[in-house]
């Protein structure tokens, strides 16, 4: 992406992320332009973008929309990802190599630094380190089918959304849920892993069923 590009993107990713531009608004190309200082072919790709990512939604005589994450599409969405993920762990538990233990080592490791970080940029970073990371567990399954179904439900929106709710305990947590899951791997242990990650799903949900 161009610069221009990019500068539309973050403009857009930051309105919706902050609430600036409410769930279910629709989006004016020529709106977004003026407020972002760009014209309307930059702010076309970085929509584009933001739709693949899940921020926005293309709807027919509606046009662009910012993502409505409802109650009811997040508990489907987080029950999908519980079943399949945790399928896809049992099966890297089981063909693992010890050079992939040590790249999820190194990723666990960046998460884990960014937390002690902090700063600005951290909430992205971070959604995007852990999204590389449940990615590179879907690989290690072998399981090409399970990688193409379950790799589209990551919107790093709604992931971006999820951080924002979680406490710093909560973080921790994940951050030690993702260690474990390492260890599981790394002991070929199929039956602790799927339920190290099934859990760590899951307890995402049980956020959002408590503050919908």
């Amino acid at each position: 992406m161009s610069g221009a590009s990019e500068r539309a993107y973050a403009f857009i990713r930051d309105a919706i992320v902050s609430g600036e531009i409410p769930e279910g608004s629709r989006l004016r190309e020529e709106d977004v332009a003026a407020r972002a200082g760009t014209s309307r072919t930059p702010v076309r790709e970085a929509i584009r973008r933001l739709v693949n990512e899940g921020f926005l939604e293309s709807q027919p005589n509606a046009g662009v929309v910012v993502a409505v994450w409802d109650a009811d599409r997040v508990i489907q969405l987080f029950g999908v990802r519980a079943a399949l993920e945790s399928y896809g762990v049992a099966l890297a538990a089981t063909r693992a190599l010890q050079g992939d233990i040590r790249e999820l080592d190194a990723m666990c490791d960046a998460m884990e630094s960014l937390v002690r970080d902090g700063g600005p940029g951290f909430l992205e970073d971070f959604s995007k380190a852990n999204t590389r990371f449940h990615l590179r567990l879907l690989r290690l399954s072998g399981n090409e089918r399970l990688e193409a179904i379950a790799a589209p439900l990551m919107e790093l929106g709604l992931i971006m959304k999820t951080y924002r709710r979680f406490s710093a305990e909560r973080i921790d947590r994940s951050c030690a849920d993702h260690r474990d899951i390492v260890a599981a791997l790394r002991r070929g242990d199929v039956v602790w892993g799927e339920a190290v990650m099934k859990s760590h799903i899951l307890a995402t949900l049980k956020l959002y069923q408590k503050d919908p």
